[in-house]
Parts: structure tokens; sequence; C-alpha cells
């Protein structure tokens, strides 16, 4: 065990009867002292032990800014397609990463907003599934492979395609040709028109209509949110005719993209409509109206 220095010399000293100045001591004043000596040694011992205790923190905590540095300098030279660019803010360094494309509720929205990118992670996920059913068409029944389909691959296709429905028709409209020559054991040249038929299966761009129409219902009947409604305006002719009933005003379009925006071609859609349909006001005879003159 440690002894101070400064309680030991002065517990020698009193020991010595020879020294002037000083008397023995009685007992009690013994113990004191020894007492005194071991709570200053402990005070020795934890004053080290904390000391290297803070050593070795900060030793790790230097560590983990050296490697969160290296880290943070590996994501900025990554081959991602993102970039790292410092900003300043009243002398305070901030970092923010940019990127091509994001994902937001299953849907992949790019910098350019033409759905590239979400179209080509769609035509992945339905070729996987399409090829999937070619593998076990052979062991299940044509019931029990029609509904797989309706399961893994059909959703693909119909989950909010009035936003990029416009866009990669050809592409989506192979795939289901596809689809429907696996599920029928057809050849790959069958005549893919007779085989929809025959499956009872709406064409993709019938199929969007009909979401973009039943849509446009929810929002002029204020059963969509504010944001959509307030896209829509009624037109109001100076001519009584039976076909200007319930029509929209129509937008004029000057880039293609516009063309292509819901509030274009979703005003356009509902102004081809029949008058008897505009006119429904119930949405589940609306959706049957429409599943009527829109099938193929």
């Amino acid at each position: 065990m440690n002894v101070c220095p400064a309680h030991s010399g002065i517990c020698c000293a009193l020991k010595r009867p020879g020294v002037q100045g000083f008397s023995p001591l009685s007992s009690k004043a013994e113990a004191w002292i020894r007492e005194k000596t071991v709570i200053a040694s402990n005070l020795t011992l934890r004053t080290c032990k904390s000391e290297k205790k803070r050593r070795k923190c900060s030793m790790k905590t230097k560590r983990k800014m050296e490697n969160s540095n290296e880290s943070q300098d590996q994501m900025s030279t990554s081959p991602t397609g993102s970039a790292r660019r410092p900003v300043a803010v009243e002398n305070i360094h901030v970092e923010f990463t940019v990127v091509t494309a994001t994902k937001s509720l299953g849907v992949i929205i790019d910098d350019k907003l033409d759905w590239h990118s979400h179209i080509e992670k769609l035509t992945k996920k339905i070729a996987s599934g399409i090829g999937a059913l070619k593998r076990i068409r052979h062991l299940i029944p044509a019931s029990t492979l029609h509904l797989v389909y309706q399961a893994l691959v059909k959703p693909h296709f119909d989950y909010c395609d009035i936003v990029w429905g416009n866009c990669g028709k050809t592409l989506q409209d192979k795939l289901q040709n596809r689809a429907a020559r696996v599920l029928t054991f057809s050849n790959y040249d069958a005549d893919a028109t007779e085989l929809l038929k025959f499956l009872r299966w709406k064409n993709l761009t019938r199929q969007q209509e009909i979401h973009k129409a039943t849509m446009m219902f929810r929002c002029l009947h204020r059963l969509a949110p504010e944001y959509l409604c307030s896209k829509f305006t009624w037109c109001d002719s100076a001519y009584d005719l039976r076909d200007s009933e319930n029509k929209l005003n129509v937008p004029l379009p000057r880039t293609n993209y516009y063309r292509k925006s819901f509030s274009y071609n979703g005003a356009t859609l509902w102004n081809s409509l029949p008058c008897d349909i505009r006119n429904t006001e119930s949405l589940g005879i609306f959706k049957r109206k429409i599943n009527d003159i829109l099938y193929v």
C-alpha cells in the first residue's frame, strides 16, 4: 500500500523520543494518524485511476473521429452517381448529398421527371415474376397460375399508373403480352390480342384510362386531396348543347411534358366520356359504366 510521504515523516518524528520538541504519541493519536494516512493513499490511487480512464476515453474518441473522417472521404469518392458538396452557413460547414433519383411511397422519382428509373426498376420486377410463372406453370393448375399472376405481377402494372402510365407504354404492353403467352402455353409469336380476349384481360392502356377516369371522378366530387381537386374547373358554355354538360376547361399545353401530365390528359379524358357517365353521382355506378365502355 502506498503511504503519503508527509504523513510517514510526521509519524517517524513523533515516535522518536530523542527528537527535540516532540513527545511520544498516545495510542489515540497514532490511530488517528494511521487513519488519515490510509485516506490520503486511497485518494492518490483514485486520482491515478481516473487519470488513466480519462486518457483511455480521449484515445477512443480520437479513433472514432479518425474513422468517421475516413468513411466520409470514401463516401464522397464512391462511384454511386452521388456527390457531396460543402455549404457554409454562418461559419458552419455542412455537407449534403446530391442524388439523381429517390424513392417515395414505392415510386422512384428522378431529377428529369421522365420516370425512366421507375419504369426500368418496374420492368425488372415484372420480368422476374413472369419468369417465375413460366417455371412453375407445368406444376400447378391453370386457375392457380392465374391467381399467382394476379398476386405477383398485376399489382406492379396498376400501382400509381396514373402518374407514370403515359411513359413506356410499348415496353409495358410487351410485358403484358409475354405474360399472356406464358399463362396460355402459347408460342412467342402468337397473337397477343386474341390471347387477351381469351383471358378476359384489359389492355394496359385501357386499364390506365379506367384508373384515370376514376380518379377524375374523385377529384370532381371532392373525394380526393384538395391539391388535385383544385387543378380542374368546370367549363361555362354560352350555348346550351347536350354534349357540353359537365365538361371541363382544358389547358393549352406548350410542352410535351405538360401534355403528359394529369392536369391535361385527365381533363381531356373526362370530356371524351359520354354525357350519361359524366352525370353519374355514385362512384360504384361510375366504375361499372366506365368498365363497360373501356373494356377490351
